[in-house]
């Protein structure tokens, strides 16, 4: 396990070097759609990129399933998957005096939305997940 995830963190550890406007990211496993994390800034994604990096290569080894061919991921599913995510009627919670979760979900998908009350409700992190 160690070995074939640190090919990946390899591979993608330094994908952000020379980008600043990148903010998120999108991981597919299997060929499919599983996630996608947005930050509200280049600098906290980049501060948390390498965790996310290996989470995710750890997550896509133990689901490979090598004996299937595997196409990339079209522009239009992802985009399809991120809206389609966001449209679940929202359940807002009050975690802290100074943050707010709102938590969208529907048959398909979750979609998570940290926001900070003393920016306006402006939102922090959003999480979309598929469910399997």
């Amino acid at each position: 396990m160690k070995e074939t995830t640190a090919a990946y963190i390899n591979a993608l550890s330094g994908i952000l070097q020379n980008k600043s406007d990148v903010i998120g990211y999108v991981f597919a496993i299997n060929g499919e759609v599983n996630s996608a994390d947005v930050y509200a800034s280049r600098t906290m994604f980049g501060k948390l990129w390498p965790k996310l990096l290996k989470a995710s290569a750890v997550e896509a080894v133990a689901e490979l399933k090598p004996d299937l061919e595997h196409k990339a991921v079209a522009d239009e599913a992802v985009r399809t998957f991120l809206l389609e995510s966001e449209q679940a009627t929202a359940a807002t919670k009050e975690v802290t005096p100074r943050v707010r979760l709102v938590t969208k979900e529907d048959d398909k998908n979750i979609f998570f939305e940290t926001q900070d009350r003393q920016q306006k409700d402006g939102w922090v992190h959003r999480n979309y997940i598929r469910k399997q």
